[in-house]
C-alpha cells in the first residue's frame, strides 16, 4: 500500500506502486525517495508515518515525521524546527534512540526521517499480557534511566515519555546475554506542551522544562503498566493524592513504592533531581528474600518458567549490595510473590499413549510475536506474519531467512499458501489483503475491500479464488487473477474469524464471534446451514484432507469434529461426531495432518494438542510456549510446526525419522 502524504487527502490509500496519488493527484513518494506505508500515530500538531526508502537497494523502512502545527513561511516555526533537529542529532548516537537520518522541508511541511525500531511498544505489552510485574518495573527503570541521564547530560528533556513510546526491541547480536532491548523513540523537542496528558508533568504543562518533566513522566508509566489504568484515575481529585497502590492487583515492595511515590512528586521541589539520583536508589534493589508460598494459584513450570526463574536468579546475584548502614534495620521484603510450583520437564512432549517422545527444537527466536504460520506444500520453507507488517520466509530446517515481504502497515494475522506452492495470500489488520509470487517474493495483486481488520484468508483447491473474513462482519470471494470480488456473503451481524474450503471446490465453512458455523455453496452464495456450534467464538475451523470431517476449535476450550456431509444434507442434526476436551485456555488454532489422521490445536496459554481424527482420542501435549500459538504440519517430514506471540517458531517431530 502506499499512503499519500497530503493532509488534505480524502481518500489516501493507493496501491503499493503507485506514482500519484489517485485521489488528490499528490506525488506519493517524498523527495521522490520515501513511500509511506502506513500510519503509526498523529496529533493536532503532526503525524508519524511507516515508510519505505526506496533509494537504498535493501528497500529498509523508516519513521518519517511530519510537523502540522506552522507553516515553515512563519519565522518561529523555522526556528524551532531546527533548535528540535539540533537536539535529535545530538542525541541520536544513543544506541538506545532511533537514529536520525534526514531532516528537510517539502510543500509547506517540515519533515523528520528516523531509523525504524522493530518490536512491540510497552502499551502493546501491556494489552497483550496483562499488568507487569515489579521485577518487570524494576527491569523497566534499569534500562530506561541510562538513556535519560545521557539526554538531560546534553540538557535536553525526552518530553513525551509514556508506554507508547518505549519499544521492546530484539536484539540482533545471536551471542548478547541481552536478547531484548528497550528504545525510547518519539522525542517531543523543544515545545513542552507536546507531552502526552496522561503523563506530563503539573510543571511542564506551565511552560517549565527540566529533566524532572521525565522523571515524573517515567514514574506514571511506571503506575499505568502495574495497574493497567489511566493515569487520570490514579489521583484522587477530591483528595489531592495518588491512589495507584488501590489499583495493585499484586502488592510491591515498600522500597519500589518509595522510588516511585518520589518520581511522581506533584511538587518538583520534593521529587528526584537527576536520572543519577534515581539509578544510586536503584541500585540497593531489588534484595533477594525466602518468598513465601501462595496456595491460591498453581502453576506449572515449563522451560520458560525455568528461564524465568534462572534469569531471576542471575539477576539477584549480580545486584545484591553491600550492607549499608542506613538500611540495616528495615525488614526484609519480597519484591514480589512466587506461587508454589510443580516442576515437570521443560518444553517435552507428554505422551498419553506408550510411545518414543518426540523431538523439539527451536527454529527462530527473539523475533517478534508471530501472529501467523504456514508450511508450504513441499515442505521446504516456513512462512510467518510479523506485527510490523513483514512476512518473513525461512528455510524449513534451519530457519535461516531466504526473504522477507513487505506491504502491509499492520499485523499479519493470516496466510493462506496454494496447493501448487506458488502463491501466497496474506491478510492484516491494515484491510488489505496481499497476493504475493512466492517464488520471487513479488506483490501480485491487492485485494482491497474489508473495512475493518482481515482475520482469515483461505484459497480454493483450484487456485482461482480467495476467500477472506473480517472484523466487518462479511465474506468476501476474490478472483485470484484479476483481483476483483466475486462475491460477498453477508455476516449475519456477527463478526467471522474463520473460514475454510472443501477439498472438493464446492463448499465453504466459516465460523464467527456468537459461535456459529455457516455451510455455503460460494459458488451460488447459497448459505446451506447455520447452527450453533459452541458457546463462545470460533476462530478456527479446518476441513480433512478428504473432505469427510469439518473440526472448529472455540474459546469455549473445545473442539469439536463433525461429518460435513451430514451436516449438508437434510436429515442434518446437530450433534458433532466428537467433542474433544483438554484445553485449558481459549482455543486459537485447529489443523489436519496431511494424511487426515491426526489433528493438531494450539490455545491463548501456549499448549499444543495433538488428538486422533478417527475417534478424538489425546495422543499427548507439547509443553513449551508461554502465549498464543498458531499450528500446521509440515508435510514433508511429519513434523508439526508452530508459531507464538512468545516470540519463537518451534519444530515438534511427531514421529522418528526414518
Amino acid at each position: 500500500m502506499s499512503y499519500c502524504i497530503n493532509p488534505q487527502c480524502q481518500n489516501p490509500q493507493n496501491p503499493t506502486h503507485a506514482i500519484t496519488c489517485q485521489s488528490c493527484g499528490s506525488e506519493l513518494r517524498l523527495k521522490h525517495r520515501y513511500r509511506m506505508i502506513g500510519v503509526l500515530g498523529q496529533s493536532h500538531c503532526h503525524r508519524t508515518f511507516l515508510a519505505i526508502d526506496e533509494d537504498k537497494p535493501t528497500q529498509p523502512r523508516c519513521v518519517i515525521k511530519q510537523c502540522l502545527d506552522a507553516p515553515r513561511s512563519l519565522p518561529e516555526a523555522s526556528v524551532e524546527f531546527r533548535l528540535y533537529t539540533q537536539t535529535l542529532d545530538q542525541i541520536s548516537q544513543h544506541p538506545a534512540l532511533p537514529e536520525l537520518l534526514a531532516c528537510f522541508e517539502d510543500n509547506s511541511y517540515s519533515y523528520l526521517v528516523q531509523d525504524y525500531i522493530p518490536g512491540r511498544n510497552l502499551a502493546e505489552e501491556l494489552e497483550q499480557e496483562g499488568v507487569f510485574s515489579e521485577l518487570q518495573i524494576w527491569d523497566l527503570l534499569s534500562a530506561i534511566l541510562p538513556i535519560l541521564e545521557s539526554i538531560h547530560h546534553k540538557n535536553r528533556v525526552h518530553g513525551d515519555i509514556k508506554p507508547e513510546n518505549i519499544i521492546r526491541r530484539p536484539v540482533s547480536h545471536p551471542n548478547s546475554p541481552i536478547k531484548k532491548q528497550l528504545v525510547l523513540v518519539d522525542f517531543a523537542g523543544v515545545n513542552p506542551l507536546k507531552g502526552s496528558a496522561e503523563y506530563i508533568s503539573p510543571e511542564q504543562l506551565q511552560g517549565e522544562v527540566s529533566p524532572k518533566n521525565d522523571l515524573y513522566s517515567l514514574g506514571v508509566t511506571c503506575l499505568h503498566l502495574l495497574t493497567q489504568m489511566s493515569p487520570f484515575d490514579l489521583w484522587n481529585i477530591k483528595t489531592n493524592s495518588w491512589v495507584w497502590k488501590d489499583y495493585l492487583k499484586t502488592p510491591i515492595s515498600q522500597r519500589l513504592t518509595r522510588i516511585l511515590n518520589r518520581l511522581i512528586e506533584r511538587d518538583p521541589t520534593k521529587r528526584y533531581v537527576s536520572a543519577v539520583e534515581v539509578i544510586q536508589d536503584l541500585k540497593s534493589g531489588p534484595i533477594p528474600v525466602k518468598l513465601p508460598q501462595v496456595s491460591q494459584h498453581q502453576w506449572t513450570l515449563t522451560a520458560l518458567g525455568g528461564a524465568a526463574l534462572a534469569i531471576l536468579s542471575l539477576f539477584m546475584s549480580s545486584r545484591l549490595p553491600q550492607p549499608v548502614s542506613q538500611l540495616s534495620s528495615e525488614p526484609v521484603e519480597p519484591i514480589y510473590q512466587i506461587p508454589d510450583i510443580s516442576v515437570s520437564p521443560p518444553e517435552t512432549f507428554t505422551p498419553i499413549l506408550p510411545q518414543p517422545s518426540p523431538a523439539m527444537r527451536t527454529l527462530v527466536q527473539n523475533i517478534g510475536p508471530v501472529w501467523s504460520v504456514a508450511v508450504s506444500p513441499d515442505g521446504e520453507f516456513v512462512v510467518y506474519g510479523n506485527t510490523d507488517g513483514s512476512i518473513r520466509i525461512i528455510d524449513a530446517e534451519t530457519g535461516g531467512l531466504i526473504n522477507t515481504l513487505l506491504g502491509h502497515s499492520q499485523p499479519v494475522g493470516t496466510l493462506a499458501i496454494s496447493d501448487d506452492g506458488r502463491t501466497l495470500v496474506s491478510g492484516s489488520g491494515d484491510q488489505t489483503i496481499l497476493v504475493w509470487d512466492l517464488w520471487n517474493g513479488r506483490q501480485k495483486k491487492m485485494l482491497y475491500g474489508h473495512q475493518g481488520w482481515v482475520y482469515a484468508v483461505a484459497i480454493s483447491p483450484n487456485g482461482k479464488q480467495v476467500a477472506s473474513v473480517g472484523r466487518d462482519q462479511t465474506i468476501r470471494l476474490w478472483d485470484m487473477s484479476t483481483g476483483k470480488t466475486v462475491r460477498t456473503l453477508p455476516g449475519y451481524g456477527t463478526e467471522v474469524q474463520s473460514l475454510a474450503f472443501s477439498a472438493d471446490n464446492q463448499t465453504l465453512v466459516s465460523g464467527g464471534s456468537s459461535g456459529i458455523v455457516d455451510i455455503w455453496n460460494w459458488h451460488t452464495g447459497q448459505l446451506l446451514r447455520t447452527f450453533k456450534a459452541h458457546s463462545e467464538a470460533i476462530w478456527s475451523v479446518a476441513i480433512s484432507p478428504d473432505g469427510q470431517s469439518l473440526a472448529t476449535g472455540s474459546w469455549d476450550h473445545s473442539i469439536k469434529l463433525w461429518h460435513l456431509k451430514a451436516l449438508e444434507s437434510e436429515y442434518f442434526s446437530n450433534t458433532p461426531a466428537q467433542i474433544l476436551l483438554g484445553h485449558g485456555d481459549k482455543v486459537q488454532s485447529v489443523a489436519f495432518s496431511p494424511d487426515g489422521q491426526t489433528l493438531a490445536s494450539g490455545d491463548f496459554a501456549g499448549t499444543v494438542k495433538l488428538w486422533q481424527a478417527e475417534n478424538g482420542g489425546l495422543i499427548g501435549t507439547f509443553k513449551g510456549h508461554r502465549a498464543w500459538v498458531n499450528v500446521a504440519f509440515n508435510p514433508k517430514n511429519n513434523t508439526l510446526v508452530s508459531g507464538s506471540f512468545d516470540d519463537t517458531l518451534k519444530v515438534w517431530q511427531l514421529l522418528p525419522k526414518n
